[in-house]
């Protein structure tokens, strides 16, 4: 596993736990969020890290780098993930697929931005949980 994809292994992680500061220790203070449909609009940090403890809770999830690119300091990684957990109260078993792009700062990686959306289920790849 390489460092990028130990990075978006363990923010999932710290999300499955329900550990939020963890989260937040992975994201760079100007972190910005953006979805296709999930969020009203893109959030900061601050945002996001609320509306998670409030009304989510991650109970399993598989990751797939797809691919990467690295320039410098900063990266681009593509990553598909299957996830089961609660939202807003209701459960849900979907897959996603992300855009993140990665600030390496003092020797560890900081998700500095990300765009997230839903594979519908016939594009899905299939992720056993």
């Amino acid at each position: 596993m390489d460092d990028l994809e130990l990075a978006e292994t363990t923010l999932l992680e710290a999300l499955r736990r329900g550990d939020l500061t963890a989260v937040g220790d992975h994201l760079r203070d100007d972190f910005l969020i953006t979805t296709a449909y999930w969020l009203p609009g893109p959030l900061g940090k601050t945002e996001w890290l609320a509306g998670l403890e409030e009304d989510f809770t991650l109970d399993s999830f598989t990751l797939r780098v797809v691919d990467s690119r690295s320039y410098g300091d900063t990266a681009v990684v593509l990553v598909e993930s299957s996830q089961r957990g609660t939202h807003g109260g209701t459960r849900f078993s979907m897959s996603f697929r992300y855009t993140d792009i990665w600030v390496l700062e003092r020797d560890d990686w900081q998700l500095a931005v990300r765009h997230a959306r839903t594979i519908p289920p016939k594009e899905g790849p299939f992720f056993p949980l």
